[in-house]
């Protein structure tokens, strides 16, 4: 029962197309259309192709609405499930990794910290000799 709803769907979104494809056949541009101003603008004569040599088409392109947002070389509904290759024995490896990285993480943070503290105290030592010894400084 839901098939014959999905293919129901699926027929009328076809006649959609279809009725939006005859709506835009191939015919001679309306003189009302920006388009055609512009190329009469430029010098094009209506019923001439575009080109030095006029050889270029006489009718517009023939254009489609696209209705759905799957792209426009897209022609299967569903694609296909992707499969995922899970890593072998990822508790093993994941483990090593995680210690590994946390060990470099709370190297890097110490080095951070003494850094930080070391430039405090000079920084507080600097200001305790400018308080007693203002000229020297």
């Amino acid at each position: 029962m839901e098939g014959d709803y999905a293919n129901s769907q699926l027929k009328h979104r076809r006649e959609g197309d279809m009725e939006a494809e005859v709506g835009c056949s191939r015919s001679a541009i309306d003189s009302s259309n920006i388009g055609f101003q512009l190329l009469k603008k430029c010098g094009w004569k209506e019923g001439t192709g575009l080109g030095a040599s006029e050889q270029g088409r006489l009718e517009p392109i023939e254009t489609r609405v696209k209705n759905n947002k799957r792209g426009l070389g897209a022609d299967r509904k569903n694609k296909k499930p992707k499969v995922q290759k899970d890593p072998p024995n990822p508790e093993v490896n994941a483990p090593k990794k995680l210690t590994k990285k946390a060990k470099l993480a709370t190297k890097r943070l110490k080095k951070l910290q003494e850094e930080e503290k070391r430039l405090q105290e000079k920084e507080f030592e600097r200001e305790f000799f400018r308080m007693f010894w203002p000229d020297n400084v």
